[in-house]
């Protein structure tokens, strides 16, 4: 769960490419040359010195509660890394951690279990860790034993190291320390201030030789982090050079809380990270490397498992060449190869934005990940003399894209842009259940890059889809109070999509029991659902089903409330403030109809209010019309929201527009026994 530096598990290392590195370090092997003449005297690299490994203050082991969060399961007591450079054969960067968390109760056990992301082109030295527990007054140490680490391959560019500190218990302190050499100088690590539990005390000092420049890429609420810095000598290659001196500390930071309707927290936690903008050796070498976007559009173009990938795709352009000649307009041929590929190729699951394989080894597997398949997709795409181009984007749990800094690994997912009679789609074959020109939801994140030989420009990812969804319930109330008639309800776009996936996975019957499970009161006595093989029409629902709704208190009057289904009954938006922004991934429009006959012999004796509500600021509005003709008793409602981002200033006003909904849908009619 915890690892050093950065969030997601205190450590999120970056995505490596190997040949990514490779080629930098080829660029740039005349840099190593020419530093390593310029040190004259022998040196280590930066040590971590304010704490030491196994000196544990027994005040932290008597630490029942953490003062300033006693709502803390866990707590961060030392959270120490020292970033610094060698040079001998080629440049490396060290970076040496320190970590210690104090566990407080049995909700914070599962922070005994680290995890250490690195690149496989990385190295995790000198690991040492343990749990210590008073007993008796007496500090016991109880040390990982090596052989219990476990390190592990999950892609072609990442590794895990995984271990579980033994005999931890509410009152342990846990404490791990390990090195981390890196071959990549251009992107130091992201120093994470902020975690999911508080941190007494953080200290990261960053040292690089004066020869490179870097900028700073914050990020978060830097609120109460002190930052000093300077010129001095440092420890480089064989001797010392004029550097850059960096230092970063933080006292009792308070936990990140993640907040409902928010993209991934890495966006914000408190944090700074680097990347190179320039390299200056005076006399010898200069170099601008800050990357731009335009850069990194030629970049991905020229390599093998991106660019290279779908313009040597001879082994789809048969099937290509087949599925064109059935003619058609150019967007009948688009939808047709979209349609091949989504039900021919089987996501494995995996976002990404480059390569796995040849294509000839992915078309035989038939399976892959995002950008195995999209950039199949792609290539057979030009193949049919369409325009496409690969859109590469951040997943909204990857976190967002910075349009001000061309960093590569901030993306993870590749998607294409067409065009079509002079229209682009924006369209992902990952998921034949889903229909064309809808993104996943996860890739409705902000802004993606399409990548052209153009240099690339900015594409919304939001392409007009939506939460869509109408429910149409005719019910009959008896004496007893019971409803009994059918529901039919129509559900679009990402609301279909999400009951054909559930179907598709568990079944309709599972799908059925779920529904029961949610209205337990309900006694559904038939279920049917239309257009389930059919992603581009709306997912049909036609439910027969009894409801004991309506209460009689004895006096004559029973009380009905006439929203029976998708009521909201708390306010989602339940905390006084909020920090992050409220994103709602897309818009969305929920329409009720009900229409309930009442029994003979009974009248409406009142209705709640009419309402046409609108969100301060806009963005959102709430239609409850109700009305009684006779034995029938009808409301039309409508609840949209077709703004999906709000800034943090506007949680009041949405927080009281759910406030208001939640209290008219509580609303009841009464009825009255004619005497």
């Amino acid at each position: 769960m915890i690892g050093g530096l950065t969030s997601g598990g205190m450590t999120r290392l970056k995505n490596k490419n190997s040949n990514h590195i490779k080629a930098m370090h080829n660029s740039f092997r005349l840099i190593t040359l020419i530093l390593i003449p310029l040190a004259f005297s022998t040196a280590l690299a930066g040590q971590i010195k304010e704490i030491t490994f196994g000196e544990i203050p027994k005040e932290d082991l008597e630490m029942a509660v953490y003062e300033p969060d006693p709502s803390a399961d866990a707590v961060i007591l030392e959270n120490h890394a020292m970033v610094s450079m060698r040079s001998a054969e080629k440049i490396t960067v060290i970076t040496d951690c320190h970590v210690r968390i104090k566990i407080i109760n049995t909700d914070g056990l599962d922070y005994a279990n680290v995890e250490l992301p690195y690149g496989s082109d990385e190295k995790i030295i000198g690991m040492r860790a343990a749990a210590y527990n008073l007993e008796d007054g007496v500090i016991v140490q109880s040390p990982v034993d090596k052989k219990s680490l476990y390190y592990e391959n999950t892609s072609r560019y990442r590794s895990t190291l995984r271990f579980s500190v033994p005999n931890v218990r509410p009152g342990t302190v846990i404490e791990y320390r390990y090195t981390l050499e890196s071959p990549d100088y251009f992107t130091l690590y992201t120093l994470e201030f902020q975690h999911d539990i508080p941190v007494r005390r953080c200290n990261f000092q960053v040292e690089f030789p004066g020869y490179f420049e870097y900028k700073f890429v914050p990020g978060g609420n830097l609120f109460g982090i002190r930052y000093t810095s300077g010129q001095r000598r440092i420890l480089f290659g064989s001797g010392s050079v004029e550097g850059f001196s960096g230092t970063w500390r933080g006292t009792n930071i308070p936990a990140y809380r993640e907040e409902p309707f928010s993209t991934g927290s890495e966006d914000f936690y408190a944090r700074i990270g680097f990347e190179l903008s320039k390299i200056n050796i005076p006399g010898y070498y200069f170099e601008e490397v800050s990357p731009t976007y335009p850069r990194l559009s030629e970049k991905l173009l020229a390599r093998t498992d991106f660019g290279g990938y779908f313009e040597k795709a001879a082994v789809v352009r048969k099937k290509a060449e087949e599925l064109k000649s059935m003619g058609g307009s150019e967007t009948d041929i688009l939808r047709r190869i979209y349609t091949w590929v989504s039900d021919y190729m089987m996501w494995n699951g995996y976002s990404d934005f480059t390569a796995s394989a040849t294509m000839s080894k992915i078309y035989e597997d038939a399976r892959g990940n995002a950008a195995d398949i999209n950039l199949m997709l792609l290539a057979m795409l030009r193949m049919a003399g369409l325009q496409a181009d690969p859109l590469i984007l951040s997943t909204r749990e990857h976190g967002l894209i910075n349009p001000l800094f061309a960093i590569i690994r901030k993306f993870n997912h590749v998607a294409v842009a067409a065009t079509a009679e002079g229209k682009v789609y924006v369209i992902d074959s990952t998921d034949p259940l889903r229909p064309f020109n809808m993104l996943p939801e996860e890739c409705l994140n902000g802004q993606g890059w399409l990548v052209d030989e153009l240099g690339g420009s900015w594409v919304d990812l939001n392409n007009g889809e939506h939460y869509g969804e109408t429910i149409s319930l005719e019910m009959e109330l008896d004496e007893q109070g019971s409803l009994t008639g059918k529901a039919t309800n129509v559900y679009e776009s990402y609301y279909a999509w999400m009951v054909r996936k559930t179907c598709s996975l568990q079944g309709t019957e599972a799908y059925r029991d779920f529904m029961q499970s949610v209205y337990s009161d309900w006694k559904i006595s038939g279920l049917e659902l239309e257009n389930l093989d059919n992603p581009e029409a709306p997912v049909i629902e036609r439910i027969s089903l009894a409801i004991p709704v309506a209460t009689d208190n004895g006096d004559g009057l029973m009380y009905l409330n006439p929203v029976l289904y998708g009521r909201k009954e708390s306010n989602e938006f339940y905390a006084e403030e909020r920090i992050s922004v409220i994103d709602l991934t897309c818009p969305s429009v929920e329409k009720y109809r009900c229409t309930i006959t009442i029994p003979e012999g009974w009248t409406v004796a009142e209705l709640p209010q009419s309402v046409n509500l609108r969100m301060d600021g806009g963005g959102a509005g709430f239609i409850y019309n109700i009305s009684a003709d006779g034995r029938k008793v009808i409301l039309e409602s409508e609840i949209n929201f077709s703004t999906v981002t709000y800034l943090p200033e506007r949680y009041a006003s949405i927080r009281k527009f759910y406030s208001e909904i939640i209290r008219k849908q509580a609303e009841v009619i009464i009825l009255k026994k004619e005497i």
